[in-house]
């Protein structure tokens, strides 16, 4: 060891004798170079022999710097003779700080060599990092000497200037560089002291700059940046206030493809979504996209608008019209407030207006085409309704209106003439804005005393069936958060309505029977359109939700018949079959029985269990049991409706060769009434619509049915018209999706329901397979921004489930090679990077929105005050047994809406989310696998998908991805321990080197 240093020690000495030679002699930095050479065995570095150290000393000797010396320093690093790390310590310890010259000098040396900073091996790797943070302190003690100068003489030299300038230069450098700042963040957690030093010296030159007023500002920035704002970038290092060049760019798309398959998705399959968690989506997806305001405002609107493209005469053109034009003001109007959005004053009217909207139909008035075609087939002008909406939340005011509708009038009134006899889509918005009225009278009178306006409140219930008037009301009761209070009210109705009375007798019982009917099918309907858990809460106890958590057949959700027939009473079952014999033999039947109507609807599937096994046995005849259905549903349409609902969940169970006879039975319920039943049945209140609904409810359960694959084939033959499922392959159906949306560009309605009934039969991670796939087949960088923004949107299907079929199934086949799973390469993997993080973000924040819905607790309160809904003007009274039941016009009464979600706020604060599972476990898998490709310093395309997946992990998800990064396993990348930061160091210096390599080939 003795003899080691001792050769140290000699070697160094020449090094210096020869330092002196080379001055005396004058060298040229090549002679330099070769001379050096004699003295440093091949593979041994220079550091080892403080040549740096030797050089600098020598050049800062006298007043000025000697920059011979300073050449064969730069030689000496060109020629990897010594490191960088050396070189910015040895800097960084000078301290003769009124050497101007010699500052100058060691400046400019710097200002030479500071964009090539590098290591080259690992030993400088950790030298590197307590180096940049020594050389940006010796930055700051500069300055702060300069500012004391100031102070004292309120002045500064020529050469004083130019220090300043040097050292504005060299900061603005370090600040544009992203592998110094890279080093410098990792520096800051290897020697916290130090850079608490730091810290404390950048406060001083605070105070100095405050007290003294002195600014200096950088001579070449175009941004009139000052010294002390690149300080603090560097001192800070926060991510937002860096600036950092972005990993992918930072450009915001020209035209985006991911807005109206989401609001395609949104409405027509998640319609009940509450508008905060809508809300939270869309600011999410701004933040990924990087939109401004106006640019999502304009992107929301414009994708309404093609949405309503092709739904006309479908069942959701009244659900995507409610939308577009009730909903979606809401929407603006709730992020503008959330978000303290920019306002400005109307001269005219000094009322209030949101700028960024403003901008937003600029935007949207540049689509021509879109505007076009949709105010050809509205026959009228699509942005004067839209604008009107606006003004009802006080976003614009009639000066805007009048602006932009006389900007479009001249081209709508020509467009008019060329599709006049199209009317349908038009009188769809006129029915949408005319039925807030309505719904407003509903929702009071669903609210009042139900024995005193019972009669009125049928007559209201009945009408809504009508047409399609149920689909209208509950379309714009769901866009305008009224759809839980609807809901509340018509559970309470239909159990106040459940149980006869004694006293009650003649018209009066027959009202509340025809209630009770009435509110069973509407929440039916409603429950099989949207789900049952739009009519489910929490502990819910009333009739109607036990009947359709046990009873009623559903998408998605099986049930057992056989236990519904055990749940029967036997004395119950016994005294239904005596009642509808004696039907049949001319008695009362059902209506001179005692038997409670929920116990009936309760006791049907064992009733029909009992005639289905009589029937197969031969021990009752056809003609028998066409007369007890029938009495059934001349009694009460909703007995036909829980009798086809048992008959459709128990031919889901049994053989193929079992399925003709209940399907039969279902046939038999819906067809039209004959005979004395017939003429009894017409006598009953509203018949018509009670059995119209009823017809529509039972065929829904058919065609539900005729979707499963146990299906008869001879049932499919005998309704072909209700046939709605494809015989084509699977394989074919996705294909043929695909091909709608490429020819399009966006996602048709048909197109929607069809890969949502692909993603129910075959699973997540068979659709995301095939999305993957249509990805990597695109070869340019349009089309794969494109495509990535339609399968984002796409996954939003089930986005949770979809995201973990792409992060613990595809892509680690991917990484792995397996059979028919794509390569990756680049521009693919890094499209496919972004799509992964995009859906962990989007499945974080669904996972917090959704932990946050409202519960049926807070819906007695909007009861209460449901009298707030209506206002004296402007209304037309319904009179219900005196009580006097205001019905809204058209009107600007904003609903009452919840504060948006924590997790739209938090995007802007400090709250960072937690995840959960499933996604935790998914990402800890996918990180560990990612650990196998990533322990060599070789870079092969696996190694970059990788370093692209974490680079726009944390350009995009910020400070809220933190809970996503703890996940990496051995301390990967954690700036805490020190296998993190020697992992961080060595991975960023790989793509520095990487980066450098492919900079001098282009050269």
């Amino acid at each position: 060891m003795i003899m080691d240093n001792s050769k140290t020690t000699s070697k160094t000495t020449l090094l210096k004798l020869m330092l002196l030679r080379a001055w005396k002699e004058r060298w040229t930095d090549c002679q330099w170079g070769i001379n050096v050479k004699t003295i440093l065995t091949r593979g041994v570095s220079g550091d080892v022999y403080n040549l740096a150290d030797a050089i600098v000393q020598q050049a800062v000797v006298g007043s000025g710097a000697n920059m011979l010396f300073l050449s064969y320093l730069k030689h000496s690093l060109c020629a990897h003779l010594i490191s960088h790390a050396a070189v910015l310590n040895r800097i960084a310890k000078y301290d003769q700080f009124d050497k101007h010259h010699c500052l100058i000098a060691l400046l400019d040396f710097l200002k030479s060599i500071i964009d090539g900073v590098t290591c080259r091996g690992k030993q400088e790797e950790s030298i590197l990092t307590k180096a940049t943070v020594a050389l940006v302190h010796w930055l700051l003690q500069i300055y702060e000497c300069i500012l004391k100068a100031y102070a004292d003489s309120r002045a500064l030299q020529t050469e004083e200037e130019d220090v300043v300038q040097r050292v504005a230069i060299v900061l603005e450098r370090i600040v544009e560089n992203p592998f110094l700042l890279g080093v410098l963040s990792i520096g800051k957690c290897e020697d916290p002291d130090l850079f608490l030093t730091l810290q404390k010296r950048f406060n001083g030159i605070n105070n100095l700059t405050i007290t003294t007023g002195y600014v200096a500002h950088v001579g070449s920035s175009p941004k009139n940046v000052t010294v002390t704002d690149y300080m603090r970038k560097l001192v800070l290092l926060e991510v937002d206030i860096l600036e950092m060049k972005q990993f992918d760019g930072g450009k915001v798309e020209p035209i985006t493809f991911s807005l109206q398959p989401f609001i395609a998705i949104e409405v027509l399959l998640n319609p009940m979504t509450d508008t905060n968690q809508n809300v939270a989506q869309l600011i999410t997806l701004k933040r990924l996209k990087g939109y401004s305001y106006a640019r999502l405002y304009c992107e929301i609107m414009r994708g309404c608008l093609i949405s309503l493209n092709n739904v006309e005469g479908t069942s959701k053109e009244s659900l995507l019209c409610a939308f577009a034009f009730i909903k979606v003001p809401h929407i603006l109007h709730q992020i503008h407030t959330k978000t303290n959005g920019k306002e400005q004053q109307d001269e005219a009217t000094s009322a209030n207006y949101s700028v960024d909207l403003v901008e937003a139909f600029e935007l949207l008035l540049q689509d021509a085409p879109v505007l076009d075609y949709m105010d050809m087939k509205c026959s009228c002008n699509i942005v004067e309704c839209l604008l009107k909406e606006m003004v009802k939340h006080h976003l614009l005011t009639e000066t805007h209106v009048k602006h932009f509708v006389a900007l479009r009038d001249p081209v709508t009134v020509g467009l008019h003439k060329l599709e006049a006899n199209n009317a349908h889509l038009t009188l769809m918005l006129k029915f949408v804005f005319r039925v807030e009225s309505p719904l407003v009278g509903i929702l009071k009178a669903l609210s009042a005393d139900y024995s005193k306006v019972q009669d009125a409140l049928l007559a209201m219930l009945c009408q809504v069936l009508t047409g399609n008037s149920l689909d209208l009301i509950v379309s714009v009761a769901s866009v305008e958060g009224k759809f839980k209070t609807f809901i509340a009210g018509l559970l309470k109705c239909n159990d106040y309505a459940k149980q006869t009375t004694s006293v009650e007798i003649g018209k009066a019982s027959t009202t509340r029977g025809a209630l009770f009917d009435v509110t069973f099918m509407i929440l039916a309907c409603i429950a099989q359109s949207y789900g049952s858990d739009v009519i489910l809460a929490e502990g819910g106890n009333s009739f109607f939700e036990k009947w359709v958590r046990d009873y009623m057949v559903e998408r998605k959700k099986s049930k057992s018949p056989m236990t519904m027939v055990k749940q029967a009473d036997p004395m119950v079952l016994e005294e239904l079959i005596m009642a509808l014999n004696s039907s049949n033999d001319g008695g009362g039947g059902l209506k001179g029985s005692n038997l409670r109507w929920e116990d009936i609807c309760y006791t049907i599937p064992a009733l029909l269990h009992q005639v289905l096994m009589a029937w197969e046995n031969e021990k009752i005849s056809p003609v028998e049991i066409k007369k007890m259905l029938d009495g059934l549903k001349a009694h009460f349409c909703s007995f036909a409706v829980c009798a086809s609902s048992w008959l459709c969940a128990y031919m889901q169970m049994v053989r193929q060769d079992e399925q003709v006879k209940p399907m039969n039975m279902v046939q038999q319920l819906c067809s039209v009434l004959a005979g004395p039943q017939a003429e009894e049945w017409q006598q009953q209140d509203y018949c018509k619509e009670r059995f119209g609904l009823m017809g529509q409810i039972i065929r829904r359960m058919q065609q539900e049915f005729q979707r499963t694959p146990q299906i008869n084939p001879k049932l499919r033959a005998l309704f072909p018209s209700q046939h709605m499922v494809s015989h084509l392959p699977l394989e074919e159906q996705f294909e043929e999706a695909w091909k709608a949306i490429v020819e399009r560009g966006w996602l048709p309605i048909e197109t929607t329901f069809l890969l949502d009934t692909l993603l129910q039969s075959c699973g997540p991670s068979w659709l995301v397979e095939k999305l993957i796939a249509k990805l990597f087949l695109c070869k340019y960088i349009r089309d794969l921004n494109k495509t990535m923004d339609i399968v984002f949107a796409i996954m939003h299907l089930d986005v949770e489930r979809c995201t973990i079929a792409l992060l613990s199934q595809l892509v680690p086949m991917m990484l792995q090679n397996k059979q028919q799973t794509p390569e990756i390469v680049d521009p693919q993997s890094r499209v496919l990077a972004k799509l992964c993080v995009y859906c962990i973000i989007v499945t974080m924040e669904a996972s917090i929105t959704a932990s946050k819905k409202r519960t049926r607790a807070t819906v007695g309160s909007e009861l209460e005050d449901i009298d707030s809904l209506c206002t004296s003007a402007k209304l037309r009274k319904i009179e219900l047994d005196g009580m006097g039941v205001g019905c809204e016009a058209t009107g600007g009464n904003d609903f009452a809406l919840e504060s948006a979600l924590d997790s739209v706020a938090s995007w802007d604060g400090a709250s960072v989310p937690s995840l959960k599972e499933p996604l935790q476990g998914c990402l800890q898998t996918l990180f560990r696998t990612f650990t196998q490709y990533i322990t060599t310093d070789e870079l092969s395309p696996k190694v970059y998908f990788i370093f692209q997946f974490l680079s726009l992990l944390v350009e995009s998800g910020r400070d809220r991805i933190a809970c996503v990064l703890k996940l990496l396993p051995n301390g990967l990348y954690d700036l805490n321990t020190p296998t993190g930061r020697q992992c961080a160091m060595s991975d960023v210096c790989l793509l520095r080197n990487i980066q450098m390599r492919k900079e001098s080939i282009k050269l």
